[in-house]
């Protein structure tokens, strides 16, 4: 099958992931009808998700790979490391096999010869993009940056998913590029907030929140668990009216919203996710290795010299226990546990070289440092939620402290600097 069949129809899917689950899947097909466009504007495939059913990873190594990067001698590192087996183990992607690395093509051709399912990543869709255009003898725009495993309880995803939202409702906006969520109640502010934070503004005048994180967390985790259960509940809100965030299952005023620039106002959505399944997804680079407690993000920076990371998860049998002496590991292999209480395993090589120097520039290390300030400056805030409500100030999914006219300066601010 060549690359651009590939790329067209299977298994590196817009937006989508490879489904290693159980349920949903009579849903997801009844909701494929229609085929939306990608990102950047390429056909969306006939299957969005693609489900793999037990019987199809049974016996089965699943080893997911973080973003490649066109990296092909790590990637060979890699799977020479944790002793793959084609045919034998299952090899996914998180997807972003390509770009800023020496050689995309050579990452492309060893996965294919690897067997390697894959998602779409953000960078993918761009490449495909281009391809496209040369097809058809335009200018090649400049290259911008799921599946479901029943068996295991886990979902691959490129950037991420809206807690909350069902995952035949998930948008692949979000899938591709998502990095934080913010309240939808806030998501005005939240996003003054983050273009003020762009434009120069002081940290300290940023508008703040009075979102109650904990609240959303507990209903959250009250879904999961009635997931997991195998019940179902309204998409709309607790009042049955239809929600602010589309296809969200929380009361509006709990709702999140992706963003794909980390958020003063927000959290990033890994943190936030409660499950049921266990989502393993890349695109978050600068964050690097996520441990979660229902998420692990594996995007440890390989091509800016970081590592590239893998999870190995142990074969099962036909009753769906782990096979632990199969794994066939590394001896510095580290175990950690997906939210179902299954255990998975961290494997990890140095990057050869450098091939991006984009985090080490000055610029990107003063932009993370007032991001991470602006964070802190939020959390800070929100500590002193109860003492502020106590004394009669505004109500959950208000903007409180500055106010408006911090948001409203925010604003202004970041309209100055498109001016300039």
């Amino acid at each position: 099958m060549s690359l651009h069949e590939r790329l067209s129809i299977g298994l590196i899917v817009a937006g989508g992931a490879v489904l290693l689950g159980h349920r949903a899947l009579a849903a997801l097909r009844e909701r494929q009808v229609r085929r939306p466009r990608t990102p950047h504007g390429n056909p969306a495939p006939k299957e969005l998700h693609v489900v793999l059913p037990p019987s199809a990873t049974m016996w089965r190594r699943i080893i997911v790979v973080g973003d490649i990067h066109g990296c092909p001698e790590e990637l060979q590192a890699l799977l020479d490391k944790v002793r793959y087996r084609k045919g034998v183990d299952l090899l996914v992607s998180v997807g972003d096999l390509v770009n800023k690395g020496p050689d995309s093509e050579k990452v492309i051709k060893l996965a294919m010869e690897s067997d390697c399912l894959a998602v779409r990543g953000n960078h993918d869709d761009s490449a495909y993009e281009a391809f496209r255009c040369w097809l058809d003898g335009k200018d090649i725009p400049k290259p911008k940056k799921q599946g479901w495993l029943p068996a295991y309880g886990v979902i691959v995803v490129h950037a991420g998913l809206v807690p909350g939202v069902p995952l035949e409702q998930q948008g692949m906006l979000e899938m591709e590029k998502m990095r934080d969520v913010v309240p939808a109640v806030e998501a005005a502010p939240a996003d003054a907030a983050a273009d003020a934070l762009a434009a120069g503004a002081d940290v300290a005048t940023l508008p703040l929140s009075s979102f109650d994180w904990r609240a959303a967390g507990q209903a959250l985790a009250q879904l999961a668990a009635a997931d997991e259960g195998g019940s179902s509940r309204s998409r709309s809100g607790s009042d049955g009216a239809e929600p602010e965030a589309a296809g969200s299952r929380l009361p509006a005023e709990l709702q999140l919203v992706g963003r794909e620039v980390p958020n003063p106002l927000g959290r990033a959505w890994a943190e936030v996710w409660r499950g049921p399944q266990h989502v393993f997804f890349g695109h978050d680079a600068k964050r690097r290795l996520q441990l979660c407690p229902a998420a692990t993000g594996l995007d440890t920076g390989c091509v800016y010299g970081g590592q590239l990371s893998a999870a190995v998860l142990p074969p099962l049998d036909e009753r769906g226990q782990p096979l632990l002496q199969r794994l066939n590991l590394p001896p510095d292999a580290r175990e950690f546990r997906l939210c179902g209480g299954l255990p998975a395993y961290l494997v990890q090589v140095a990057a050869r070289e450098v091939h991006s120097d984009k985090f080490l520039r000055l610029e990107e290390r003063e932009k993370g440092a007032r991001q991470e300030a602006a964070k802190q400056h939020t959390l800070a805030a929100l500590e002193l939620q109860p003492r502020r409500q106590g004394a009669g100030a505004s109500g959950s999914g208000s903007v409180g402290a500055s106010g408006s006219g911090a948001a409203a300066g925010a604003a202004k601010a970041a309209a100055d600097k498109k001016e300039e």
